[in-house]
């Protein structure tokens, strides 16, 4: 199968519970970003409150454009590990899954939008190499935007 859709609070639920099967504890750090047209703050504030309310404290930013590794680091994670031990930093924004600052991550999360794309596509399914490439390969999820009220997960591994 290529895609699944649920509703969007079930599906950020679900993330959450996803992300915290994996990174329990200490301070841990998400990447959401996308194709142009994806929301990629209301994502991460959405995943921030599924985290929040499956018990976690969690915490929002925003990297501008542009913004570069060192910046990131010093300007946003190390302040967050200082500051939060315990606590999940969502971080949106564009270019968060660059070969530069992707190693940032635990955990990272790719938006598409595209209210043509059939409900069974898949790379794999397609044979289409990504033209994007290295972002959405890295990413830890994948999920499409189209209809913001039922965002579908996209799989393009061949598992």
């Amino acid at each position: 199968m290529g895609s699944s859709t649920t509703d969007r609070a079930t599906f950020f639920d679900g993330l959450a519970t996803e992300f915290l099967q994996h990174y329990r504890r200490g301070p841990r750090f998400v990447a959401v970003t996308g194709v142009a047209d994806a929301d990629t703050a209301a994502a991460a504030d959405a995943f921030a409150d599924a985290l929040r309310a499956a018990g976690q404290e969690a915490r929002r930013a925003h990297a501008g454009d542009g913004a570069s590794a060192d910046a990131l680091r010093s300007e946003v994670v190390v302040p967050f590990r200082s500051a939060s031990p315990e606590g999940v930093l969502v971080v949106d924004g564009p270019g968060l899954l660059t070969d530069a600052v992707r190693g940032l991550w635990n955990f990272s999360v790719w938006i598409e939008h595209d209210p043509e794309r059939d409900a069974d596509w898949s790379f794999v399914a397609t044979g289409r190499k990504d033209p994007l490439g290295a972002p959405r390969e890295v990413a830890s999820v994948l999920f499409d935007d189209a209809d913001p009220a039922r965002p579908r997960r996209l799989f393009a591994d061949s598992c």
